[in-house]
């Protein structure tokens, strides 16, 4: 013992313990990180075989070979195919042997061994890599109708899966014929069902016929989802509803009395409702064709009817009211042919209206054509027996020719009615003008006035001589109407205005007459008052009356003052 003590105690020997520990230690963590290193490339190289092995090559190799006994095109790549999988299958195991024997070479310590195996391993699993890519690839190939087959399948289960939602959601829009839908569901989910078989089976040839059937229920399913409820709302509520309009406005109308039986609506009603049925029917069915362009044109004649009878009613209404107008305006324009002509001759002569017989003349042959005209026009629109519209057009045409040749007759016989009319204005005015020039001389006979100026017996020849004027231009034939209207006017003026001046002269006079006897009862007592209106009697007498009324007033008020008015009214109660 000591002599173990002694020997430990020896410096040499404990450095070189020291070493040999120290030498471990660091053997110790080399050790522990190169199998740290070894453990993670070893995991990477796992990651790398699971990612290799998750490609299902079996899977799709079991269908390849299928694929094959029913394809004897695929024979050969399906062969190729095989060998290529044999050999990936045993790299692929030859690889998950040496991945466990690495493992155990790390866990057993074996660095070096577990080193070279797992450099190995890194281009075994690269080549197996590459091999697994090449055979998916041709295998892919091989496979490519089917994975053709089962996107498309994929897109049309998605649309058929939006088909049933919407068709679900129209349920009751499609009440009428959802049990055909409902059918039509039901099949193509056995199709798909059938589809699934034949791909099971791998025999895609059958598999793609049914897929084709698939596509004709779809379409089918589609066009009932999205077409037939509009067909349906059509068929059994607006088309029906237009018929009942159409038979409520055929009715009436025909009981107004008009005459609706060229247009047949009965008859085309119950032809339209046979041939509505019909496509009800083939809806129940499911089925659409040609039921939308019966129903467009359902709609189209059904809304041609309706307006055909709204237009009869209106032209029945147009009728009745040009039937009026027209016979008023016949007899209006008979009447005045007639009047027209009974007095053409005269007329023509008096007024110098030649004119008038050849407008007469003019329209004699168009006036005898609608007169003959009329009696069955008006007997149509009388009888109900004859379609409004056309009655209306031939009512329309004879109103227009009534229409034209009024315009004419009625001009001419406001010509000569005008011309008449002046005539008599002229006469009756004539007869009040010499009422006039009577009055003025039987004042001016009954004032006994001393004295007339020149003027005013010129102005009184003047008158006559109009008044002389206007009774030789009523004798001339044919009378100048313009230049009897102007003479007339001239006249008017003049002896009216002569009149009044004449009224004004005789009122002064009276006045000056009435003064001055009013101041004869003061000559005797006021000696001024006598010479003023001896004054006055001078300019009385020398036709200065308004110097004479002046005078006399004058005077008169040194007497009386303010007693003018009652003067004023005396005298006009002695004129009148």
């Amino acid at each position: 013992m000591n002599k173990f003590l002694s020997y430990l105690s020896d410096s040499k020997v404990v450095i070189a313990i020291i070493i040999i520990v120290v030498v471990l230690t660091i053997w110790l963590i080399v050790t522990r990180i190169n199998t740290k290193r070894y453990r993670t490339d070893l995991e990477k190289l796992e990651t790398k075989y699971n990612e290799i092995k998750k490609v299902p090559l079996s899977f799709k190799m079991n269908k390849a070979v299928a694929i094959s006994r029913v394809d004897q095109e695929t024979i050969d790549k399906v062969e190729k195919a095989k060998t290529e999988f044999s050999k990936t299958e045993t790299d692929m195991s030859a690889i998950s042997e040496h991945l466990a024997e690495a493992e155990d070479f790390i866990i057993a310590g074996k660095l070096r061994k577990a080193d070279g195996l797992i450099n190995s391993l890194e281009q075994d699993i690269t080549d197996a890599h590459r091999e697994v890519k090449s055979l998916d690839i041709l295998l892919d190939d091989i496979l490519a109708k089917e994975m053709a087959q089962r996107q498309e399948v994929t897109t049309l289960k998605n649309r058929f899966r939006a088909l049933k939602s919407q068709a679900q959601e129209n349920a009751s829009r499609l009440s009428f014929n959802w049990s055909t839908v409902e059918q039509k569901i039901n099949d193509t989910e056995k199709m798909f069902t059938t589809f699934e078989e034949w791909m099971f089976s791998s025999d895609f040839d059958k598999a793609n016929a049914e897929l084709e059937t698939i596509r004709t229920s779809m379409s089918e399913l589609e066009k009932m989802v999205d077409t037939m409820p509009g067909l349906l709302e059509d068929a059994r509520g607006v088309i029906p509803s237009m018929a009942e309009t159409l038979h409520h406005d055929y009715q009436h109308h025909k009981n107004r009395g008009v005459y609706l039986k060229h247009l047949e609506i009965e008859k085309n009603l119950a032809a339209l409702s046979a041939s509505l049925k019909e496509d009800l029917i083939k809806l129940k069915a499911g089925r659409q064709d040609g039921v939308g362009e019966h129903l467009d044109d359902y709609k189209m004649r059904l809304t041609q009817m309706d307006e055909a009878v709204k237009k009869e009613g209106t032209a029945y209404d147009e009728m009745r009211t040009l039937t009026k107008e027209t016979e008023t305006l016949a007899n209006e324009v008979n009447q005045t042919e007639s009047y027209l002509r009974a007095n053409a001759d005269s007329s023509a002569n008096q007024f110098g209206l030649h004119e008038m017989e050849e407008v007469l003349q003019k329209n004699a042959a168009l006036l005898d054509h609608l007169n003959a005209s009329r009696p069955e026009t008006m007997a149509q629109a009388k009888s109900y027996a004859v379609p409004a519209s056309e009655v209306v057009i031939s009512l329309k045409q004879l109103l227009q020719g009534y229409t034209d040749i009024n315009e004419e007759l009625k001009q001419q016989r406001a010509q000569m009615d005008a011309a008449n009319n002046d005539v008599d204005r002229a006469k009756k005015q004539l007869v009040k003008l010499q009422i006039i020039m009577n009055s003025m001389q039987v004042k001016i006979r009954r004032y006994k006035l001393p004295n007339i100026s020149t003027t005013y017996q010129d102005d009184m020849d003047k008158a006559n001589t109009y008044i002389h004027h206007l009774e030789g231009l009523l004798k001339e034939t044919p009378i100048s109407i313009q230049l009897l209207n102007s003479t007339l006017q001239e006249a008017l003026d003049f002896i009216y205005k002569l009149y009044n001046n004449v009224n004004n002269v005789v009122g002064t006079v009276v006045m000056v007459e009435n003064t001055i006897v009013f101041g004869n009862r003061y000559r005797s007592t006021y000696e001024d008052i006598d010479s003023e209106l001896t004054r006055s009697e001078l300019c009385f007498r020398n036709g200065e009356y308004t110097q004479a009324l002046q005078i006399a007033i004058s005077t008169m008020e040194k007497i009386h003052p303010g007693n003018y008015e009652s003067i004023v009214r005396e005298n006009a109660k002695s004129a009148a």
